[in-house]
């Protein structure tokens, strides 16, 4: 059985190309931070990465962190930043539908002092100016949205808030994972941003954290000093490599990506708004993203559907945290004003370039099968 993987928001499949660029940097010699030839042939791949990611987002070559993560460059940006301030101002401002990396964050910064307050979103997980501007005050450290939504797709005028932001006095911080390297984006505007090489066909275990430069940063991992006393520990010089070759693939091929993307989607979308009129979707219009699809099928619980479809070969997720084997109702979903029945319903089908539109009609012509025999309407 031919499997369809329609869960990239989660990761995606490592590109050969990348896999290329890497494979010398898995078994050579020579710590970065080591002054011998190794040592600086290590470094020079890293910073040709660097190059690359300074480049691809207009910031500085210094102001590029490289980290093990998006979750890990999310904490950074929320701990490093209120840790490093000398400012007097203990609030934290972060959208309801954040990643967990971003909410999960929460407890320990109030353990440190700081108030952590959620801005609410809207329906389609989207904060607005108005939300942001009836909590900002002169009180307010940091501002933290994410630029797209992970589970419905959604984008934020993040330019806009961080232009809000900045007038009160706060500093903003924009988690990007979905984006870099899906549609043209950049750091400008941002004091703190952050991504992943595996949501754009590169490496697992390797992101970033770009900090623009002056911006209050405190180490939380400490060492040998390594990217430039951001983050210590020896780097991760295949990873790193990876994670550039990567974004310069995307950035040469994201039109043609978006193109394949939006195909695959509509085909899936197309037949099952035909086929299964009883699915309602997320959002009133497709999502920006244009391989995200965000719906809920009345009366199946997610868990039970994407067992279904795991046995029938597709690979989809609910968006929400997984733990002991039992899906919670998407957070997401709940601060978008969503019963908690409703936000256990919630699937969410994410295609990559790799996918095509026969595959998208398969996707739905299953999904229907399986909700039918589920409903017990076959």
């Amino acid at each position: 059985m031919k499997r369809i993987y329609l869960d990239h928001a989660a990761t995606t499949p490592l590109d050969p190309s990348v896999l290329e660029a890497m494979q010398p940097w898995l078994s050579a010699v020579g710590n970065p931070s080591s002054g011998h030839q190794e040592g600086r042939r290590a470094k020079e791949a890293i910073d040709i990465a660097r190059e690359i990611v300074a480049e691809s987002l207009d910031c500085l070559f210094g102001e590029v962190c490289f980290v093990s993560s998006g979750t890990e460059a999310a904490n950074l940006a929320l701990l490093g930043s209120a840790l490093g301030t000398t400012s007097s101002r203990r609030k934290i401002l972060v959208g309801a539908s954040e990643h967990h990396c971003v909410l999960h964050v929460a407890p320990l910064l109030e353990r440190l002092g700081f108030e952590v307050v959620e801005i609410p979103c809207d329906r389609e997980a989207r904060i607005s100016a108005e939300s942001l501007v009836e909590l900002l005050d002169d009180e307010t450290l940091l501002v933290a949205v994410m630029h797209a939504n992970n589970e419905l797709g959604t984008l934020n005028d993040v330019s806009s808030l961080a232009g809000l932001a900045h007038q009160a006095g706060a500093a903003f911080f924009c988690d990007a994972v979905q984006t870099v390297g899906q549609i043209p984006v950049t750091m400008s505007g941002m004091d703190y941003f952050s991504f992943s090489a595996h949501k754009f066909n590169g490496p697992k275990g390797i992101g970033a954290l770009c900090v623009q430069a002056g911006a209050p940063m405190e180490a939380v991992i400490r060492g040998g000093g390594q990217e430039r006393e951001v983050r210590a520990g020896t780097e991760n010089v295949a990873g790193i490599v990876g994670l550039g070759e990567a974004l310069r693939i995307a950035g040469l091929e994201m039109e043609e990506r978006q193109t394949r993307k939006a195909a695959a989607r509509a085909a899936f979308v197309d037949k099952l708004k035909t086929d299964l009129p009883e699915a309602r979707f997320s959002t009133s219009e497709l999502p920006e993203l244009k391989g995200h699809i965000h719906l809920r099928i009345p009366g199946i619980r997610a868990e039970n559907m994407l067992i279904a479809l795991d046995r029938a070969g597709i690979s989809a997720s609910s968006g929400a945290a997984c733990s002991s084997g039992s899906i919670e109702p998407s957070h997401v979903l709940l601060a978008c004003g969503y019963s908690q029945s409703e936000a256990e319903e919630g699937l969410r089908f994410t295609f990559g370039h790799e996918n095509t539109p026969a595959e998208g009609i398969l996707a739905a012509q299953t999904l229907v099968r399986e909700a039918r025999r589920i409903l017990g309407t076959l």
